[in-house]
């Protein structure tokens, strides 16, 4: 399984012929596919007589389990009043910002993701969307992603992660959003 983490905001800053960082998240480190490991019957010692670990096949998906779906809360941004006359300076977050806060902080969404879909064959790309307060701070989030990886605790667990992640104050409130791509 191969988790890609493609920032949107960053094509005009990537160069056309770099590509964007992939992030390699095998399910277990040796070969790649899920291992159900077998307990030995003497009191969880192994045995010299016991079969070598069995691999599980991967969980058949219907299309109602792929299926794209919306759950969270709403991340519009709060209407806001403009003082033509005062210079408060505060601003949306930019860019790079953006960019570099997700690149240090956004391994507990990947996470997430890997741990619902352990043992499946998924292919998607799941959106996330937040909005930052001026203080910074993840304040709401949503999230689309296939039916069975809601149905296995994505939501909660992808609120959480991104609750923790931590952007420069700028006074104002922005809208981010950003895909992390199962493969």
């Amino acid at each position: 399984m191969y988790i890609v983490l493609r920032p949107p905001w960053q094509r005009h800053l990537v160069p056309s012929g770099d590509r964007p960082p992939v992030v390699v998240a095998p399910l277990d480190a040796g070969s790649g596919k899920p291992v159900k490991q077998r307990r030995s019957r003497t009191s969880g010692a192994a045995a010299a007589g016991d079969p070598a670990p069995e691999e599980v096949a991967p969980l058949p998906l219907t299309a109602a389990d792929r299926a794209l779906e919306w759950r969270g809360d709403d991340t519009a941004r709060p209407s806001q009043q403009l003082d033509m006359a005062g210079n408060d300076g505060a601003r949306a977050l930019d860019d790079a910002e953006i960019s570099q806060a997700l690149h240090r902080q956004a391994e507990g969404v990947k996470d997430c993701v890997i741990q619902g879909a352990s043992n499946t064959d998924l292919h998607a790309t799941i959106t996330i969307k937040l909005l930052v307060d001026g203080r910074g701070r993840v304040t709401r989030s949503r999230v689309q992603a296939p039916h069975y990886l809601h149905e296995h605790g994505l939501l909660g667990c992808a609120q959480r992660a991104v609750g923790r992640i931590q952007f420069p104050a700028t006074g104002a409130p922005t809208q981010v959003s950003f895909p992390v791509k199962l493969e």
